[in-house]
């Protein structure tokens, strides 16, 4: 199963569910958090950002609707993750965590995540 973890608002050009990653980096700029949540949070997004690759597909205006899915072998990353909802949560984010088989139309892919668009009919 691919994972996915994310808020309950919407992005609004593509009106899907904005990923874990988004609102962490906008809680991160909004610096509100105290300080030692602050620092765990800048600690497991500096991970994130060296050991993940930052598909470029992302930023094509082409594929505005395709989200990112983690790997079920991911489990490194995943655990950071794990932290940034912990984090997220503590400060009134409600993140979820999707699982599906099916990703959607695959656009990019590596060893541990999965860009793609999502079907007509997924709710996502």
């Amino acid at each position: 199963m691919y994972v996915r973890f994310q808020g309950l608002r919407r992005n609004a050009t593509s009106a899907a569910k904005l990923g874990i990653f988004q609102l962490a980096f906008e809680l991160r700029d909004e610096g509100d958090l105290p300080n030692y949540l602050q620092r765990e949070l800048v600690r497991h997004l500096i991970w994130l950002t060296e050991n993940l690759d930052s598909p470029k597909v992302l930023s094509d205006p082409e594929h505005h609707r395709a989200i990112s899915w983690f790997h079920p072998s991911a489990a490194e990353p995943i655990a950071h993750v794990r932290a940034l909802k912990v984090i997220l949560e503590e400060a009134g984010y409600h993140i979820e965590q999707v699982e599906t088989q099916d990703p959607g139309i695959v656009i990019y892919e590596d060893a541990w995540q999965t860009v793609a668009k999502p079907r007509k009919s997924s709710p996502n």
